[in-house]
C-alpha cells in the first residue's frame, strides 16, 4: 500500500512533454480508500534523492538499522561468550556486556538478542554515532563498547589534533567537536593508530593488563 502511495507522488514530480493534468477521480478515490496512518504516510512522503529517486523515511530507518545489524555482529565476535574473569577490569561478562556497567541485567543467561538491544540502546544511540561521518561508525562504537564513550571521544579528539585541529580533549561529543571531525575529514587510520596507542600506554601504566594487549591490538587493526 505504501508503494502505492510513493508511485503516485512520484508521478507528480515527473515532468514529462505534456502538461500534468488535474488528479483523476480514480486517483483521488484511491487515495482515499487507502488505510493509512498519518505517521505511516509521512514516512511514506520521504524525499527525492540526488539521482531523482525516492527515498522514504521507512527505507531510511531499514537502511541504518541494516548499518547496526552488519557492525554489531563484528562487534559480537569481538567480545565474544561468557566470561568471568577475575584479572578482566569488566568483571562477568556475556556478549561484551560487563555486570559491573548494566548490574540489573542477568549476564549468565543474556541472550544474544537480549544483547543486541542492549548495544543498540544504550552504546549506539545514547553514544549519537550517526553523528559521526558514516565511514567512522564502526570504530567508533566498537570503541564505545570497549573503552567507554568518554575514552572514543578523546581518542577521535586527539586524532583530530593530530591532523592539525585544536580541540579540548575532553571526551564529550559537541558540536564543536563533531564539525572538527568533520572539517578534518580524520582518516579512519589515523584513529586506529591512536586507539593502538591507547591500548598500548594503558598496559605501560598496568603491567597486569598485557596478557589483553594483543587481543585489543588485532582488534583495533580489524575495525
Amino acid at each position: 500500500m505504501i508503494n502505492t502511495i510513493i508511485n503516485f507522488l512520484k508521478s507528480l514530480f515527473i515532468k514529462d512533454k505534456e502538461k500534468p493534468s488535474i488528479l483523476t477521480d480514480v486517483s483521488m478515490e484511491a487515495l482515499h480508500n487507502m488505510s493509512i496512518s498519518g505517521d505511516n504516510v509521512a514516512k511514506a512522503l520521504g524525499h527525492m534523492d540526488e539521482d531523482g529517486e525516492f527515498i522514504t523515511e521507512i527505507q531510511e530507518e531499514k537502511e541504518e538499522m541494516s548499518k547496526f545489524d552488519d557492525i554489531i555482529e563484528v562487534v559480537l565476535e569481538h567480545e565474544g561468550g561468557y566470561v568471568n574473569d577475575p584479572k578482566d577490569p569488566g568483571g562477568e561478562t556475556n556478549f561484551g556486556i560487563a555486570k559491573r556497567s548494566h548490574p540489573d541485567v542477568d549476564i549468565k543467561n543474556l541472550t544474544k538478542e537480549g544483547a543486541k538491544e542492549i548495544y543498540k540502546e544504550v552504546y549506539w544511540d545514547k553514544n549519537k554515532v550517526e553523528s559521526l561521518p558514516e565511514y567512522l561508525w564502526h570504530i567508533y562504537f566498537d570503541m564505545c563498547v570497549n573503552q567507554g564513550k568518554s575514552r572514543a571521544v578523546r581518542i577521535i579528539q586527539r586524532a583530530v589534533n593530530g591532523k592539525g585541529g585544536s580541540l579540548d580533549v575532553d571526551g564529550g561529543l559537541g558540536p564543536m567537536t563533531i564539525a572538527a571531525i568533520d572539517k578534518s575529514k580524520v582518516e579512519l587510520g589515523r584513529v586506529r593508530a591512536y586507539r593502538v596507542k591507547y591500548y598500548a600506554d594503558l598496559v605501560t601504566k598496568k603491567p597486569d593488563l598485557e596478557r589483553f594487549y594483543f587481543g585489543w591490538f588485532k582488534r583495533a587493526l580489524e575495525v
